[in-house]
């Protein structure tokens, strides 16, 4: 076996990467104008081009193709289920461990403060995505961001 030609079957889809963005220059790889003028914004309130993204975090941007195996392992942890318990977000008790969820025209924003320092990921989920379980999460959790 060379390397070249398509995937073995056995290959898990999750391999493929979400795009993480950890500079206010990273930001020009999201297709999306709209969802790239959300991340820019937040890279900007956050010190622009002087962004620490090993001290404060980094964004995620899910587009089309991402699973929930991708999005899980980019994480680290089940997006869908709380981080500590466990529970799934459509399970009674369920009690949410992100910080937040803001409804954009074009995107859900979710944050997730990871450790006591306040390093975070922001998660944008383009409401166009083929996740409909996340959707589902997002529309349950979500506040309306001020226009």
């Amino acid at each position: 076996m060379t390397g070249f030609g398509p995937c073995p079957a056995s290959t898990p889809r999750w391999r493929y990467r979400v795009l993480t963005i950890k500079s206010l220059l990273h930001a020009s790889a999201i297709v999306d104008a709209e969802i790239r003028r959300l991340v820019e914004q937040r890279l900007t309130d956050l010190g622009g081009l002087a962004f620490d993204a090993s001290e404060l975090g980094y964004f995620l941007v899910l587009e089309p193709g991402d699973t929930m195996e991708s999005v899980n392992a980019q994480l680290g942890f089940d997006i869908l289920a709380n981080r500590f318990t466990g529970t799934r977000f459509d399970a009674p008790g369920f009690t949410p461990s992100f910080e937040f969820i803001e409804a954009f025209p074009v995107s859900y924003d979710l944050v997730f403060i990871l450790d006591d320092s306040g390093f975070g990921v922001e998660i944008f989920v383009p409401i166009t995505i083929d996740l409909p379980h996340l959707l589902q999460m997002c529309s349950l959790h979500a506040s309306f961001a001020p226009t």
